[in-house]
Parts: C-alpha cells; sequence; structure tokens
C-alpha cells in the first residue's frame, strides 16, 4: 500500500521528468492540431444539430489498455480498446469527434500540470490515435467550469446546452445514481424526458444491451435528442445511434456535476448530495433529496 508521502514524492518524480517531455517534445505537436475551441464547438452543436462523441485522458489509457493510476469504473478489455479506436477514426457525418482542451492549450486550466505530465508520459502512444489533419472538437463543452481557471470563461456552455434541447423530447442515458439534470434547472425547458439506467461500473461489459434497449426506446418514444453520461460507454453508445431514427446524441460527460458547481460557485470538486460523483466518492450520499423529485421524468428501462 503506497503511502499518501510516497504518492506525492512519486508524483513530483514524474512531473520533473514528463513536464519538460511535454514542452520540449509534444507542445508544438499538439497545439498544431485542428481542436476547435468551446465556443466554436457548441454553435455547432447548436446551429447543426450535430450529434457528439468525446474522448479524454481516459478513453486514450483505455484505448492503450493501460494500467489506470487508480481503480476506474470501467475496466480494460480489447473490445472496448478496438470500439473506441473505431469512434476515434470515423468520419461520419454530423457527427463530431472532440479532444481535450488541454491538447489546444494547457494555459487555462487548472490541472495544467496534470495534463502537462500525461501527455508527457503517452505522447506518441496517444497521437497515434488522431490525424493531424483533422477538424476536431472540444471535448470540455461538458467541463466548463471547474478545470479552469478563469470560472466564467466559458460558463455562457450552459445556456447553449440549455437552448440545444428546448422544446424537445429528452432521451437520457446514465449510470444509477447520475440523476442528470435533477435538481436544478438545467433540463427545465425540455418538453419531456424519459430516463434508461445503467451499471455505474463497468457499464461496456453489458453494452449489446445498453444499445439495444436505447434504439427500442427510440423507436417506442421517438425522442429528439438522447443524452448520455455513462464514461467511455457513452463515447461508443454516442457514434453507435447519432442519426439514427433522426435523434442527435450527445456524449454528454459530467455536464450536470459542472453545473451544480457551478450554481454552488465551487472553486474545487466536491461531493454533490444525492448524485454519484467518481472523481470525488466511491458512494452516493445515504439519503438523497431527489429520491422523490423525478419532475415529470420517468424511468423506462433498467439495466443491471
Amino acid at each position: 500500500m503506497i503511502s499518501k508521502i510516497e504518492s506525492i514524492i512519486w508524483k513530483i518524480y514524474v512531473d520533473v521528468i514528463y513536464i519538460p517531455i511535454y514542452k520540449l517534445k509534444y507542445k508544438k505537436k499538439y497545439d498544431n492540431l485542428k481542436i476547435a475551441t468551446i465556443e466554436e464547438t457548441m454553435n455547432k452543436i447548436l446551429n447543426d444539430n450535430s450529434s457528439v462523441t468525446r474522448f479524454g485522458d481516459g478513453e486514450f489509457n483505455w484505448m492503450a489498455m493501460s494500467k489506470q493510476e487508480k481503480k476506474s469504473f470501467q475496466e480494460n478489455s480489447k473490445e472496448l480498446s478496438d470500439r473506441l479506436s473505431e469512434v476515434i477514426d470515423n468520419d461520419k457525418d454530423n457527427l463530431l469527434v472532440c479532444l481535450p482542451q488541454a491538447f489546444l492549450d494547457t494555459s487555462e486550466m487548472t490541472a495544467f500540470k496534470f495534463w502537462e505530465r500525461e501527455i508527457g508520459r503517452n505522447g506518441d502512444n496517444w497521437f497515434s490515435k488522431i490525424s493531424p489533419n483533422k477538424q476536431y472538437y472540444n471535448t470540455s463543452i461538458t467541463r466548463p467550469y471547474i478545470d479552469f481557471k478563469n470560472k466564467q470563461l466559458h460558463v455562457n456552455a450552459f445556456d447553449k446546452f440549455k437552448q440545444t434541447w428546448e422544446d424537445k423530447k429528452v432521451l437520457i442515458v446514465e449510470g444509477q445514481d447520475t440523476k442528470f439534470g435533477m435538481g436544478n434547472d438545467l433540463l427545465k425547458k425540455s418538453k419531456s424526458i424519459i430516463r434508461i439506467e445503467a451499471p455505474n461500473k463497468n457499464a461496456f461489459s453489458v453494452y449489446d444491451t445498453i444499445l439495444e434497449v436505447t434504439k427500442n426506446t427510440i423507436n417506442k418514444y421517438k425522442p429528439d435528442i438522447v443524452l448520455l453520461a455513462l464514461g467511455p460507454t457513452a463515447t461508443i453508445l454516442s457514434y453507435d445511434i447519432a442519426g439514427y431514427n433522426g435523434v442527435q446524441s450527445i456524449d454528454i460527460g459530467h455536464l450536470d456535476i459542472e453545473y451544480e458547481w457551478f450554481l454552488q460557485k465551487a472553486q474545487k470538486r466536491t461531493v454533490i448530495t444525492g448524485k454519484f460523483v467518481n472523481e470525488v466518492s466511491k458512494k452516493v450520499a445515504k439519503r438523497s433529496k431527489y429520491d422523490n423529485q423525478l419532475y415529470e421524468d420517468q424511468i423506462v428501462d433498467k439495466i443491471n
């Protein structure tokens, strides 16, 4: 068992090694990628009804089947790696493939050292998955608040997302205890909301079931837009259902938690009572303030 002191020493050690490697070897290479800003990405989603699939450091590590530094909510597998590789290589019409803001520029970010270290460690591996001439979009659309030094820099993304599903029928596919949009006004202007709940952990192990249930639900309820909050499973599912029966699919990630932090004016990641926040705690608070607060939502399926 590694002690906290040993962990800190190790982090300092790898920072000393890999941050200079990033700056000398990879910074210019990554800066030259064609990645849209958060604002450009949001305008594309809003104006063109584009679907979205997103890649962060986790997805790149799952593609490489890298050993996770901390116990992950999703186990590595060859199938997961292959599907993520398929998604990032795709040229599907009206599907935006998003890459991290840190690939575009680390200077605005609070965790710039983390990103510079990780790119320094994984630069060649990650870059091998990317096409230098392809137009990409910005993964941080769903993290426009907590990761940035200036907490007001990109908060208009929340309003643009609200406009995206205004007066539309929304289907949410999420992990158990995610409770996307419950207890705040993020989804208030949508026409209706239905939900499918999937496992919080290792959702990809039941991917075929999730895909089948999602398609059947789209056929039955005919939503306009499908929001997916399910880790790397959402990255793949958004690709598989983009345009299916005319739906707009958005890998929506942590947007709801980011919005909760924005409403609280939080300066760091904190527990949100009643909601699962994998980066802060592994358990949901015992008493959820949302237990009997489903608004007009209807949970149409639960996948175990």
